[in-house]
């Protein structure tokens, strides 16, 4: 039995095995959804997105179906809950059903609901999701209300200047006034001393009242005296009691006055403060009452406002210019939110030579039908050749750098059937077709020029012209992926297996919020 029947029977052996799983474990996959609610319309939500309820993760979304709603057009998503979870998901008549978008891209189906019933397609049925909004669209609307502003912006921190610049102008006027008003302050300072030298005048001449109103003082006294005679018991008492308060009378005047000490200078600059803002305070009074008549009589700005129609007018017009422009963004921001990107690996090994290959890559899609795909590989040699350890001053890596579309849409298993793609693999000029069979499983094959221009004892030497690899490829879980084939078909075939691994968009971003919710 010659080679190449040997590889022909590994490589169909790899099709049954495929075959296999394909037919026996697709329940590996997404599992079809018991429950589903309409929407109007979504936004990036896509099969194997998470279902949270009230915030816990509790399922997966399992399909997004296009359909007719009482003749209307609308978006039917199924999704699945976790069996353990269904007794405690209670949906009831306030529950609200939305579409959360990450930072980063992706989508989840976000159930908010108080109370009800346990979770049931028939307590689903009378629902209806809402209408997401994009986050691109309210930035890029928030951008143009600047823009279109800018001019009013740039006036208000001008006149936020100006008021400033009043205010210090007004303390130095104060000043100014203060200097020019001296002779006045010191006039009301006399007027105090002729208060007090009237006082006096009126004391002498009053000296008669003075004397009888002294000897009701001494009247008063003497009653005061007999009064004491007769309470001298309770006297004596309340005076043996006097030594102890009188010491806590001075240990509280003790205790004020460390207080005191200790906030000195806190105390002066209020009781300064207080001085200070005592004119300023008249002087607010006044002018708020000036600004009250003001607004009351419709004068000044604030009471045109009020009374004057034409600023509500003006704010009505604002609004629905901001909408129309909000409308005309709409386009330039819908290319945005459909980007789809994936971080990947993907390593594997020829089982006859044992040479390997390993690579990681980041794949971005600007459209479901067309991508870019850039990425940097790592190559084994066979394990029956000597090599020489590699240059450390040199980078001794390959990359891929494709460009690829997809044809041949399937809308009802929403795939692409035909995938190609073209550009540099391993640094070298080459192409990848795939065939999408089911929505798990797809046949590739990858052709390229070999690496043949090197010493033969380098580690990326390739003998031949043409390197040929042709493998089946089966998903689980839009995530790992299995390859089984065969690789250089034209000059020596061998087994190829491998395994891939991707970070969906959506993955990135529950990682970010899981690693903010760790630390």
């Amino acid at each position: 039995m010659n080679t190449e029947i040997k590889v022909g029977i590994l490589f169909f052996l790899g099709l049954g095995i495929t075959g296999y799983f394909t037919l026996m474990t697709t329940s590996l996959g997404r599992a079809k959804g018991t429950y589903s609610v309409l929407f109007p319309r979504i936004a990036r939500l896509k099969d194997g997105d998470m279902v949270t309820y009230n915030g816990v993760k509790i399922g997966t979304v399992t399909e997004v179906l296009p359909v007719l709603q009482g003749g209307n057009p609308a978006v039917q998503l199924s999704f699945s809950v976790q069996s353990n979870f269904r007794p405690k998901v209670l949906i009831g008549e306030d529950a609200k059903f939305r579409i959360d978008q990450g930072m980063l891209g992706g989508a989840s189906l976000e159930i908010i609901s108080p109370n009800g019933k346990p979770i049931s397609q028939e307590a689903l049925s009378g629902h209806m999701g809402e209408v997401p909004t994009s986050l691109s669209d309210v930035l890029n609307t928030v951008l143009l209300i600047i823009n279109e502003n800018r001019e009013s912006l740039k006036g208000a921190v001008v006149a936020a200047k100006d008021a400033m610049e009043r205010f210090g102008k007004a303390s130095t006027e104060i000043e100014s006034m203060v200097k020019e008003n001296r002779s006045e302050i010191k006039q009301a300072i006399t007027n105090f001393k002729d208060t007090g030298d009237r006082i006096t005048k009126l004391v002498d001449e009053n000296r008669e009242g003075v004397k009888a109103a002294v000897a009701r003082v001494e009247q008063a006294a003497s009653e005061i005296k007999e009064a004491v005679a007769e309470n001298r018991p309770y006297l004596k008492e309340t005076l043996a009691k006097a030594p102890a308060m009188a010491e806590n009378l001075s240990n509280a005047g003790k205790q004020v006055n460390e207080l005191v000490a200790e906030n000195r200078a806190d105390i002066r600059s209020a009781i300064t403060d207080i001085k200070n803002a005592t004119p300023k305070v008249d002087r607010t009074a006044d002018n708020l009452a000036t600004i009250t008549d003001q607004v009351a009589s419709g004068r000044g700005t604030i009471g045109k406002a009020v009374f004057d129609d034409s600023l509500h007018d003006k704010a009505v017009a604002t609004v629905d210019n901001v909408n129309q422009r909000a409308e005309e963004v709409k386009p330039l921001t819908r290319d945005l939110s459909e980007l789809k990107f994936v971080i990947g690996v993907e390593g594997g090994q020829d089982v006859r030579t044992g040479a390997g290959e390993g690579d990681a890559y980041l794949h971005v899609a600007p459209r479901p039908y067309k991508f870019y795909e850039a990425g940097i590989v790592y190559r084994t040699a066979p394990r029956d050749r000597d090599t020489k350890r590699d240059d450390p001053d040199k980078l001794s890596v390959d990359f891929n750098l494709v460009f690829g579309w997809r044809w041949l849409p399937d809308d009802d298993r929403q795939l692409y059937r035909l995938t190609t793609a073209f550009g540099l693999l391993s640094t070298k000029p080459g192409a990848v077709v795939g065939l999408s069979l089911t929505r798990n499983l797809g046949i590739w094959a990858l052709v390229r020029q070999k690496d043949n221009t090197r010493d033969l004892d380098d580690r990326r030497y390739e003998e031949g012209k043409v390197m040929l690899r042709a493998v089946a490829k089966y998903s689980l879980f839009d995530r790992i992926h299995l390859m089984v084939g065969c690789n250089d078909l034209i000059d020596h075939p061998g087994f190829w297996g491998g395994v891939r691994f991707d970070f969906l968009d959506n993955d990135l971003r529950n990682l970010t919020s899981v690693s903010s919710f760790v630390r």
